[in-house]
Parts: C-alpha cells; sequence; structure tokens
C-alpha cells in the first residue's frame, strides 16, 4: 500500500502537467457533435481545463459570447471550425486587428494587445501541422482579451487523433515557452 502511495505520488505532476491551464474553443462550422466530443475527451486526458463556445452569427451575440469567455481567466482562445471530411486538410490564421492611440479599445483592437503572443501561439500550432499562418481580419477573435487564434481542420475519420496530437503538441510548446518566461521574471 505504501509503494502505491509513493508510486501515485511521483507520478501525480505527470499526469497534472497542464491543470492550471484553461483553454476555450470557439466553435465554427458544422459542429459534428460526436467530433467535437472526441477533441474534447482527448484534451480533458491531457490535463487541459476546457470550454467550448458556439461562434455566433451576429455582432450581438458574439459580444455576449465574449463577454463570458473574457470572464474566464482562460490561458487562451482557439476559434475553430473542425469536421470529419474526405481529406486531410488545416490552416492557421492570426488576426490583423492593430492598435488604437486612445486609452480606450475599441472592440476591434483589444485582441491586438496579445498580438505578440497570438503570433507565437499560431506559429507553434502552424508547425506542427506544416502550415503557414495567414493574416486575416477575424471576426471571432473580436474583443477577445487572451492570446487567440482561428484553427481550420478537416480529417479523415482514421486520423483525428493525429490532429489532435499536432494541435496538442503546438499548444504545449507555447505553454511551456510562457512557464519558462514566467520564471524568468521571477528570478530577476
Amino acid at each position: 500500500m505504501r509503494r502505491l502511495f509513493v508510486l501515485v505520488f511521483l507520478l501525480f505532476p505527470f499526469f497534472c502537467s497542464h491543470g492550471e491551464e484553461h483553454i476555450v474553443f470557439y466553435r465554427f462550422g458544422t459542429k459534428d457533435p460526436v467530433a467535437w466530443n472526441q477533441l474534447r475527451k482527448y484534451f480533458v486526458t491531457k490535463g487541459y481545463r476546457i470550454s467550448f463556445y458556439d461562434g455566433a452569427d451576429n455582432l450581438e451575440e458574439h459580444v455576449e459570447n465574449v463577454n463570458r469567455i473574457n470572464g474566464l481567466n482562460a490561458s487562451l482562445l482557439i476559434a475553430m471550425d473542425y469536421g470529419i471530411g474526405d481529406k486531410n486538410r488545416s490552416m492557421v490564421a492570426v488576426t490583423t486587428a492593430k492598435k488604437g492611440r486612445g486609452n480606450i479599445l475599441a472592440i476591434d483592437e483589444v485582441p491586438a494587445v496579445h498580438g505578440a503572443e497570438s503570433r507565437e501561439l499560431a506559429n507553434l500550432v502552424a508547425g506542427t501541422f506544416k502550415k503557414n499562418v495567414m493574416e486575416l481580419p477575424l471576426f471571432p477573435l473580436l474583443g477577445v482579451d487572451m492570446p487567440g487564434i482561428f484553427l481550420w481542420v478537416e480529417s479523415t475519420p482514421d486520423r483525428s487523433t493525429e490532429v489532435f496530437d499536432k494541435l496538442h503538441d503546438g499548444l504545449q510548446k507555447y505553454l511551456k515557452r510562457g512557464r519558462k518566461n514566467e520564471k524568468q521574471r521571477k528570478g530577476q
């Protein structure tokens, strides 16, 4: 019994390595419940806290969603169109939002506050998919006050776990980078 306790104590950090990380998925596209359920199970088993929000078709609903999302204190947002299809394709995009000169930001300027972090996240995720990052004016990121990217993925049913592995790899690189920078700031 004592050995089991010691073993669990030693291995606990490996199972909870992402416990403090909260990821928001802002869903677009067909929203296939089976595909999204697989994605949820995959990331929950990796130790992440996950929230899902359905993308809005109009600005009023989007603002309501963004107000809830910004209140979550999440690590990042992935606006994602994910589905099962005949081919394996993907695209990673970052917003073209620019920060204004005033102290009060307009809704389309808020994502620019996290522009460098969003670009780094996009580059790391795109690298795992072997894609280039596109820069687009992204409606799903309007008003989002955290690092965020847009990810479009279509995969064949037999390759969905591979897609999740690639996304997880990119996220893990990004989140580890953040922890290293935080430790460096505290050490100064």
